[in-house]
């Protein structure tokens, strides 16, 4: 008898200075049916403190984690210094992290790249992610310079997944079951 796997909700990016400032979009988009668990509330931005205000109100509507968008390398998301800038800016990374995990009981992920154009401070970038309270870290295996083009590279993430002390998994160029 084959048991489904469970199904996992993630919402698309949502803007935490969004949230912060009450957008009736921002806010529209963090509905779900009471079926969508668990689910991950995927935030993005540059704001400590407006991070701050949108892990309370993800955990007052209902969500079960939130996943920290370090990763998007579109131009509009990181030419405002959101998404894979904030490799770049890594006390800030930090810092957002840190206020995300003290100020929510929801656990905290972070969705990164390789880096910004090599793998040169993936090993220095996840444990400072670590160290400010991620408790799990994913990895896509391209660096934002790449974008999506090209092929995924594994070996760091294998090599930064035996180093850390939370969970880390990669993504990228998964595009089947035999894939997984």
């Amino acid at each position: 008898k084959e048991i489904a796997p469970p199904v996992i909700c993630i919402t698309e990016l949502i803007s935490a200075d969004g949230l912060a400032y009450a957008s009736k979009k921002s806010l529209k988009m963090l509905e779900f049916d009471k079926i969508e668990h668990p689910n991950i509330l995927q935030l993005f931005g540059k704001r400590i403190e407006h991070f701050k205000e949108a892990v309370k109100i993800a955990e007052e509507a209902g969500f079960d984690r939130i996943d920290i968008n370090m990763g998007c390398p579109a131009k509009k998301v990181i030419g405002s210094m959101h998404g894979s800038a904030l490799i770049k800016t890594t006390e800030l990374a930090f810092k957002i992290v840190e206020t995300c995990a003290k100020n929510t009981k929801l656990p905290v992920a972070v969705k990164t790249r390789l880096g910004w154009e090599d793998d040169s401070t993936l090993e220095d970038f996840t444990k400072g992610l670590e160290a400010s309270g991620a408790q799990m870290i994913t990895i896509h295996g391209r660096t934002t310079k790449q974008g999506f083009t090209g092929e995924a590279n594994w070996e760091p993430i294998y090599k930064i997944k035996e180093k850390r002390g939370v969970p880390v998994t990669g993504n990228g160029d998964i595009k089947s079951g035999e894939d997984a």
